[in-house]
């Protein structure tokens, strides 16, 4: 696959020859003449923002190239990916895509395997899961399109639990009974919730028996992470990178808001590039 970093590398033009004058950072050439080529070229060592074309190596043409019809979000690598994927057929093994704001880039012979996946781990309701709609938004912001990733929401819904003699730690959930509304009354409660939620069972209510189910993302079997994974956490001391059942991961605490939660993606973007 041929897929530039960014498209300040690659440049348009109605006339293509070795000699010409193209600006510096340019490597890839998209040449608009009586069908579209695209080059990977070179350009002079020198000074100066135009600089002579030393090489031009033909990558596309013709009836390969696929000209994307529609504006689209060009620093989104992983959904070009996908697109360029769908649309490559036959003799197509190249699409050019256009931005909103007219820049150009391509993908040539598209690899979806490129593409990381990221497991959201998380709990509903609500529905989408709060990170998971977080991250979501942060996506279709292009605050994490150079990444080349993609998420896939994984959750423990809450409300499979529900129950007479079951307590949430707080009434957001909006299910059942919760510790910071009702008081426990009955005998041996189930307490659904984090490790915190426990112990403050304990502490309103020291000595009395009761059951718990840990739904932490990092201790709840239903969500034990298959490849690497995005969850958050309670407990501050517990934010950053980790591993879990052999998977890099990342926690974020369950109050990071959306700056905090992209610094979170992009770290464990790098780590997983190093590993």
């Amino acid at each position: 696959m041929i897929f530039p970093e960014d498209y300040k590398y690659v440049g348009a033009a109605v006339e293509a020859r070795p000699g010409d004058p193209i600006y510096f950072s340019t490597r890839y050439l998209i040449h608009y003449g009586d069908e579209i080529t695209i080059y990977a070229v070179e350009v002079e060592p020198g000074k100066g923002f135009l600089r002579p074309v030393r090489s031009m190596e033909p990558i596309a043409g013709g009836g390969a190239i696929l000209e994307y019809p529609e504006r689209i979000d060009t620093r989104n690598r992983a959904h070009l990916i996908e697109v360029a994927s769908s649309l490559c057929r036959g003799r197509v093994d190249t699409v050019i895509f256009r931005g909103h704001d007219e820049h150009v880039t391509f993908v040539h012979e598209p690899d979806p395997s490129a593409i990381t996946e990221i497991e959201v781990l998380d709990v509903v309701p609500p529905r989408p899961s709060w990170l998971f709609s977080v991250i979501a938004g942060l996506d279709r912001a292009g605050a994490l399109g150079d990444l080349t990733l993609k998420f896939r929401e994984r959750v423990l819904d809450l409300s499979s639990y529900e129950g007479a003699d079951v307590y949430f730690p707080c009434n957001a959930s909006g299910l059942g009974r919760s510790l910071d509304r009702d008081r426990v009354e009955v005998d041996d409660p189930l307490i659904v919730g984090c490790e915190v939620s426990r112990d403050v069972f304990r502490e309103m209510y020291p000595g009395k028996d009761f059951r718990f189910v840990n739904t932490c993302p990092l201790s709840n079997d239903q969500l034990a992470p298959s490849g690497p994974f995005i969850t958050r956490c309670c407990r501050a001391e517990r934010r950053g990178i980790t591993r879990s059942r052999g998977h890099t991961g990342v926690v974020v605490h369950w109050g990071d808001g959306a700056p905090k939660i992209a610094e979170a993606v992009r770290c464990l973007a790098e780590e997983l590039r190093r590993g």
